[in-house]
């Protein structure tokens, strides 16, 4: 698990090693859907791609294999997106952020397929790139940086304020994580965002995860 800084919430994933108890039982999933939809303190099962949640009402969960798993919190709320180059493409990141009237105070970004590794075809590339402030100059040839696209969206629809957890790990390249281009499984990877419970032990940030204030942010 990772800790947010300065808050009483964590990040919680549970990959290929991950065992099936150790995701809370009042965590809140969707149907995922691939799209840009976004429900407002859901009750679970809904046919979405975002969420968000009133502080204390219940844990927003995703499953993501490739995909980017996207959370967010502002001081009375916070949120969680499943962010596929379809929802990219559709705003579901703009989406999410313009549900709330508050500033976002922090940006949580999870592992997903890195940008030298996810290869698509030009329509894919050009559907993603259309809602990009960088277009298609940021993302490597024939392929889409997901992380990237997302970061930059987030920044053009809040601004530069909020504060950023980044799990840079690629899904493809990792042997803790599932990935649907790397071993064609139909499970999935869990991340939910939850509160500390009294007691537990959060490890430290490591070397794979970046936590960066606004002023040392360079992309």
């Amino acid at each position: 698990m990772v800790i947010i800084p300065g808050t009483d919430l964590c990040l919680g994933l549970s990959g290929i090693d991950g065992k099936p108890d150790v995701i809370p039982e009042k965590a809140i999933f969707l149907n995922q859907v691939h799209g840009n939809r976004i429900v407002i303190d859901p009750a679970g099962g809904e046919s979405a791609d975002g969420m968000i949640m009133s502080r204390g009402y219940g844990i927003p969960a995703l499953r993501v294999a490739d995909c980017l798993p996207v959370f967010a919190l502002w001081d009375d709320c916070i949120g969680a997106a499943h962010a596929g180059w379809r929802g990219l493409a559709g705003g579901i990141v703009e989406n999410l952020i313009a549900a709330v009237d508050q500033p976002l105070r922090w940006l949580i970004i999870g592992p997903c397929i890195c940008g030298e590794c996810y290869t698509v075809g030009e329509k894919v590339r050009e559907a993603v790139f259309r809602g990009d402030p960088a277009g298609g100059e940021e993302h490597p040839d024939c392929r889409l940086d997901l992380r990237g696209s997302a970061l930059r969206r987030a920044r053009r629809a809040s601004g530069e304020q909020f504060q950023l957890i980044n799990i840079d790990e690629c899904t493809l390249e990792s042997t803790s994580l599932y990935s649907v281009r790397g071993n064609e499984t139909a499970k999935r990877n869990f991340l939910w965002l939850a509160e500390i419970e009294r007691g537990e032990h959060i490890p430290q940030l490591n070397s794979e995860i970046e936590c960066n204030s606004p002023e040392r942010r360079k992309n």
